[in-house]
């Protein structure tokens, strides 16, 4: 070999390496099969941990799809999702409406059937699968680790093994056949009450004595009657044990521990809309759930609108902190990004909170 031959064999082996190397440092950069496309497509992660440290990410679902899969993050499925709660580990539990299960996620987003058998209709008590729901939708946590889950009339208990009891059922009477009055609001409070929404009362129910009910408030909520639609109405119970309830009115109210009926918080009565601001001018169409953080600050899926409203305490200063007003599908990544149809929302001990968004459940995280 010549000496030129072997210095122009020598440069063409130095520019494959180099090629090969500048191949190898973008695979390294973008991960496997190379370079991928940034997208806030409501595609989410893959559940639990991965989702962004700010903004929305999906937990378990697909916002789209349902089903009744057990599964990890986006691989699981969900048929019509409504009501939250989190226990003190973090474990979300749900009332997967459509399936007429309980169904847990942990943590890292795997799902679980954590009472009821999927598609399978009762009122049957016991343990895990050998219970039985008709229609649960709402869905609470106490102090001592319990769920209380409305479904149809009833009020089901849940303890922590799974075993299923039935608190009540609700009388039939004062509800009427209409869908749209069926409760489909609870939370707890401190001292062993419940408290119900439905579409035309507000209830404060003592566990111990069901009979014993207290009415905050009586009504008609809209829509009109007949039209066969379920219209959940949030609650939740602060520590000190004032509810805030989302009431007949369209306004947000409270009642303080031991009081017999509502006053008013925020908005304005009878006036919907998706206006921030003071406690005068804001407004809500329709809050289907609400959670409380360890601030006192409340947090709201505000369902017709389709975003997650905040409302300051004490003085009632609303604003919109996830979510694009009207938008209807889910879209993850950063804030304010877009929700399927809200129905549920729950928050943790960290400040995360958490809503089921078409047939997904999705984690916001906040700034």
């Amino acid at each position: 070999m010549t000496i030129e031959s072997a210095v122009r064999t020598h440069s063409s082996r130095l520019r494959v390496r180099l090629l090969c190397a500048s191949v190898a440092a973008l695979l390294c950069a973008c991960g496997p099969g190379g370079p991928k496309r940034e997208t806030d497509d409501g595609s989410g992660g893959s559940g639990g941990d991965s989702g962004p440290s700010t903004g929305i990410s999906v937990l378990a679902g697909d916002p789209v799809t349902g089903g009744s899969a057990n599964n990890k993050g986006t691989s699981a499925r969900f048929n019509t999702p409504r009501g939250l709660a989190v226990d003190t580990n973090g474990n979300v539990y749900v009332a997967d409406q459509g399936n007429l299960t309980i169904r847990k996620i942990a943590p890292d987003g795997t799902v679980t059937t954590f009472a009821g058998v999927a598609n399978s209709s009762g009122t049957t008590d016991g343990k895990g699968n050998r219970a039985r729901f008709t229609q649960p939708t709402a869905i609470t946590i106490d102090g001592n680790g319990d769920l209380y889950v409305i479904d149809n009339l009833s009020i089901r208990k849940i303890t922590m093994d799974g075993t299923v009891s039935t608190v009540t059922t609700l009388s039939f009477g004062n509800f009427g056949l209409d869908v749209q009055n069926y409760p489909a609001g609870i939370a707890a409070d401190g001292d062993g009450n419940l408290f119900v929404t439905s579409g035309v009362d507000t209830r404060r129910i003592p566990i111990s004595n069901p009979s014993n009910a207290r009415t905050l408030e009586t009504g008609a909520v809209f829509p009109v009657y007949g039209t066969g639609v379920l219209v959940p109405r949030g609650v939740v119970v602060d520590p000190d044990g004032t509810a805030y309830v989302a009431d007949l009115t369209r306004t947000l109210s409270r009642a303080t521990s031991g009081a017999t009926a509502l006053t008013s918080f925020v908005g304005s009565r009878n006036q919907a809309g998706n206006a921030d601001g003071n406690a005068s001018t804001a407004r809500f169409q329709q809050l289907v759930a609400l959670t409380i953080d360890k601030n006192g600050n409340l947090y709201g899926a505000d369902a017709i609108n389709n975003t997650i409203r905040k409302i300051t305490t004490p003085d009632g200063t609303v604003t919109t902190p996830a979510g694009t007003s009207k938008s209807t599908t889910l879209r993850t990544g950063k804030l304010p990004g877009s929700f399927a149809q809200l129905r549920g929302i729950a928050i943790d001990g960290s400040g995360n909170l958490y809503a089921t968004s078409g047939n997904a459940v999705v984690k916001i995280v906040l700034p």
